[in-house]
């Protein structure tokens, strides 16, 4: 009976997951109570298997990436594109430790759907098309359409100030209007796929006149890396998001190396205290239509990031 009951749990992750197919916020919330118990069961497999050493903070996100992927494509209508991300349950003959590892996992997909079932619908699709789309298999085709523009929101527990979508004008109004309605506010978390280098310049300044931190929450492309300059503390958490630069472009066409929007861009570097120099050769690397992934340690380098969990830190 035991063995018997251990396979309908092993199953029931596969159950859950075809819950969460629909869209009324019932099945998501049945998903997550479904998933949680799961986890728990799984603690307590792995406990009574022996297992009761602490798994160390490497695992804290383990999954983090794929279930925040899973959950999205299955929120936004790509269920069949996410499929290999759910990854197969322990069996029978597991160790304790597999099954807390696995448990950690589940414990990671319930923090993330609860997450991102508690969004609106244009921010899930936007964190669908930064991270998820070309990511873990999933075809670039598979974008997702969106209005352009951007969100913000704050996350009184951890003091930050959240803003995901487009730089387009107006965005450093609503940075400004955040910055005014959140006092208690410590850091700006950010996740765009770029837009107006001027909006960027002076979301930035003014992130950096109040005296505030910035961290990179999603993909951050084009001109998101400028805003993220302006924290006096540029965080990126594990596991990284990835920081893209590319040349400037007016109407799709590049703006040549002598246009006075790259003094602009470097004096404002210079004035955050970043390689300016180096960021300006980085941009100049990629065409509009391309993108340089800046890599982990330059990051640190020319202090676009000045400090990366479980990484480098800026000289």
């Amino acid at each position: 009976m035991r063995q018997r009951g251990f396979a309908i749990l092993l199953l029931s992750f596969g159950l859950v997951a075809l819950a969460a197919t629909a869209s009324i916020a019932k099945s998501w919330e049945q998903a997550i109570a479904d998933v949680d118990a799961m986890s728990d069961r799984f603690w307590e497999i792995s406990r009574e298997k022996g297992f009761t050493e602490f798994l160390g903070t490497a695992f804290n996100e383990v999954d983090v990436e794929m279930h925040l992927c899973a959950i999205l494509g299955r929120m936004v209508g790509h269920a069949d594109a996410i499929a290999p991300l759910e990854p197969p349950q322990p069996g029978p003959d597991a160790s304790g430790r597999e099954f807390a590892v696995a448990a950690t996992s589940l414990g990671n997909w319930v923090v993330a759907a609860r997450y991102h079932s508690s969004i609106d619908v244009d921010t899930r699709r936007r964190i669908w098309n930064l991270d998820c789309v070309g990511h873990h298999d999933i075809p670039s085709t598979l974008y997702v359409a969106v209005a352009r523009g951007h969100v913000v929101n704050f996350d009184p527990d951890r003091r930050a100030i959240m803003i995901q979508g487009d730089i387009t004008p107006g965005f450093s109004d609503a940075v400004a209007r955040a910055i005014i309605a959140y006092p208690e506010a410590k850091v700006v978390s950010l996740g765009s796929g770029g837009g107006a280098v001027y909006e960027a310049l002076r979301a930035g300044r003014l992130i950096r006149a109040a005296g505030l931190e910035t961290e990179v929450i999603n993909g951050c492309y084009s001109a998101c890396p400028l805003a993220v300059a302006g924290g006096t503390v540029r965080f990126m958490w594990w596991p990284f998001e990835e920081l893209g630069l590319h040349q400037v472009s007016a109407y799709g066409v590049a703006m040549p190396p002598a246009a006075p929007v790259y003094q602009d861009i470097f004096d404002y570097l210079v004035e955050m205290g970043v390689d300016a120099p180096t960021v300006l050769m980085m941009m100049f690397s990629a065409t509009p239509r391309e993108m340089f992934l800046v890599p982990e340690q330059a990051r640190c380098d020319t202090r676009l990031i000045t400090n990366h969990q479980r990484g480098c830190l800026s000289p």
